[in-house]
């Protein structure tokens, strides 16, 4: 008997989302490149921190993604993990990293006014449909062809 992989339909929906939320996570690091650093007029902490973090972080859905496509049921829950772990990370971490009320930091998120918290806004709503694709993916098993 092959060994079980991932839910093709669930595998490809979930990267194809967890590629669409990598791109939102460039758009924010690439908003601070571009805009935050000429309304400073240099490079400030936060600036530096959040270039950095968007870039790995796409880097590494992007990774993830792909073992998604290839149906890996370990790359599956990957992804899984590393999409709740941002959500959680923006909703909570952040907060408290930076001292920022969580009422604060959803009206920031949700108020689509600036690039930067609609990008992260569009990241936490692709990574959740993308966890939830994710967990069904390798939930729902696919043993291949049976002879």
């Amino acid at each position: 008997m092959p060994k079980p992989r991932a839910n093709a339909p669930a595998a490809v929906i979930a990267g194809v989302l967890a590629l669409l939320a990598a791109a939102m996570l460039v758009w924010f690091a690439s908003y601070n490149v571009f805009v935050a650093t000429e309304a400073n007029g240099g490079l400030s902490a936060i600036t530096v921190q959040n270039m950095l973090s968007g870039a790995l972080s796409a880097v590494v859905l992007v990774i993830a993604a792909g073992f998604t496509f290839a149906r890996r049921i370990p790359g599956v829950w990957t992804l899984f993990g590393f999409c709740v772990f941002y959500v959680v990370a923006v909703f909570v971490g952040m907060p408290l990293v930076w001292g920022t009320p969580f009422s604060s930091q959803v009206k920031w998120l949700f108020s689509f006014d600036d690039g930067d918290s609609t990008a992260m806004a569009l990241m936490i709503v692709l990574c959740v449909l993308a966890a939830v694709a994710a967990a069904i993916a390798g939930s729902v098993k696919s043993y291949g062809k049976r002879s």
